[in-house]
């Protein structure tokens, strides 16, 4: 599970790929990758960093996702859809 630490000094741009593939973890799979109150601490943090993201993938995020705290309704490119599932394969030590 990715914890509150490691969302606290993410970049504003990784704070992206975890929305992404926490997103599509929750609403394609099923699973979780992070508590709630986790989820909702990396959207806010994104929503305090957004002008500072320059990730290729910003775009398939709006600030109606954010304002939700949702991704339920993205199409998920397949680079996070693969790193999503290789995610939920590692072992729990190695993450």
């Amino acid at each position: 599970m990715k914890r509150k630490e490691e969302i606290k000094i993410m970049s504003p741009n990784k704070l992206v790929s975890w929305f992404l593939m926490a997103s599509y973890i929750y609403y394609e799979q099923g699973r979780k990758i992070m508590k709630d109150t986790t989820f909702d601490y990396l959207t806010q943090r994104l929503k305090r960093e957004w002008e500072k993201v320059n990730h290729p993938h910003k775009s398939l995020i709006t600030k109606s996702h954010l304002a939700a705290i949702t991704g339920y309704d993205i199409e998920y490119p397949t680079i996070v859809k693969s790193s999503a599932l290789e995610y939920l394969r590692k072992p729990n030590e190695s993450r």
